[in-house]
């Protein structure tokens, strides 16, 4: 028990740290631009090195995880994000931060990767859900804490690089932590044969992937263009509509708790979809109602909805096989991991084709189709039971 207990503390582990480098981002990019003294366009793109680092380091991970084994490979990524931190803290070249977070996204991306690993190979059935949902609430506590180290940082005139610094110790500590437990339970998977490694590839894992993908796209053309829109629609000012990002991240952290202990009692199978449909209810109220003071309290709701979707989705997928491996995981995290990163790019696509109102009004009909591809995947492992 003391092993499983470690070695699930190090799956939250992972989290925390790829949230403590992501979730602050955007209090940083002045800063940075005023001690480079570089293009805030160009320090802004920064964050994209860290999204398509983290995006190629889940693509590595389906491949490398089994041939490299989870220890190794954990050691490997938080000894490079450790390294990486300190580099971002000590240097004094803008290509050196560039480098650095491109490091650290792609071993962050990995760490995702084992960190569902280790909770599918360690933990079954319902409390296998339970720990993979308390790693989104551990991504949110992350995003509450190291954004409270810069603010201190940066109010009390110190590099912009503590906050990081700050990651790079816990990843540091990550790494120590990898090197003294016993990580069995988690390489006899990786050692299976062949065959049997590559596992089981039904419509059920991969509703799950696909299912994440459409739930990150929808996700992030909100958090992209709600602002705007609200804006718009209203006729406010762009800074007063931006508070409606805050007011999502705020109910995520809420929700990923609350969602913790729903998750503990009832199947995956019902959490996620009652969660997509409060999505699709709230999404739809959001960008019909002509009410602006509901805005807000609907923008609680829905961060409420999708905190600890991201795992759920991991949780879902993996139920509907015997013995998840590796891949499995992989798969769905590159799913979400694409979801996240090509969002912004197909949603601006559309708006300068069909309209900012149209592609708000996508939002609730992707969570539709999400909806009717699980109700599908739940009859055929339906059908195949009874069969």
């Amino acid at each position: 028990m003391k092993n499983k207990i470690s070695l699930t503390l190090l799956s939250f582990l992972a989290n925390f740290v790829m949230a403590g480098f992501a979730t602050q981002f955007g209090m940083l990019i002045e800063p940075i631009a005023n001690k480079f003294s570089a293009n805030i366009n160009e320090v802004a793109s920064i964050f994209s090195l860290l999204n398509g680092g983290a995006l190629a380091g889940t693509i590595a991970a389906f491949f490398l995880i089994e041939k490299i084994g989870v220890k190794r490979i954990t050691l490997i990524s938080y000894v490079s994000i450790a390294l990486s931190a300190a580099a971002l803290h000590f240097t004094s070249s803008l290509s050196v931060v560039m480098i650095a977070m491109t490091v650290i996204g792609l071993c962050g991306g990995v760490g995702l990767c084992i960190a569902g690993t280790i909770v599918v190979s360690v933990w079954k059935d319902k409390i296998q859900s339970t720990m993979l949902v308390v790693q989104d609430a551990t991504f949110n506590v992350a995003g509450v804490i190291f954004p409270m180290i810069t603010t201190y940082a940066l109010t009390n005139a110190l590099s912009w690089s503590y906050s990081y610094l700050a990651v790079g110790i816990v990843a540091l500590a990550t790494a120590a932590i990898a090197l003294l437990t016993n990580f069995d339970l988690c390489e006899s998977t990786s050692a299976t044969d062949e065959a049997e490694e590559k596992s089981e590839w039904n419509l059920g894992i991969i509703s799950g992937g696909v299912g994440l993908f459409l739930g990150m796209l929808s996700l992030y053309t909100f958090l992209t263009w709600a602002p705007t829109f609200v804006s718009q629609k209203f006729t406010i000012p762009f800074e007063e509509a931006g508070n409606i990002i805050t007011q999502y991240w705020s109910a995520a952290l809420i929700g990923a708790l609350v969602s913790t202990a729903i998750v503990s009692r009832v199947k995956i199978q019902h959490f996620i979809m009652g969660m997509i449909s409060l999505a699709l209810v709230i999404t739809s109220l959001i960008v019909t109602t002509t009410n602006l003071e509901w805005i807000g309290y609907l923008t609680y709701g829905y961060g409420f909805a999708c905190a600890a979707l991201y795992n759920a989705f991991i949780a879902y997928g993996v139920s509907f096989v015997k013995q998840a491996s590796s891949k499995n995981v992989s798969y769905i995290l590159i799913s979400g991991s694409a979801g996240a990163m090509f969002s912004p790019a197909i949603s601006s696509m559309f708006e300068s084709i069909i309209g900012l109102q149209t592609v708000m009004y996508a939002i609730p009909v992707i969570y539709a189709l999400i909806i009717m591809m699980l109700i599908a995947s739940r009859r055929q492992q339906a059908s195949l039971a009874t069969g």
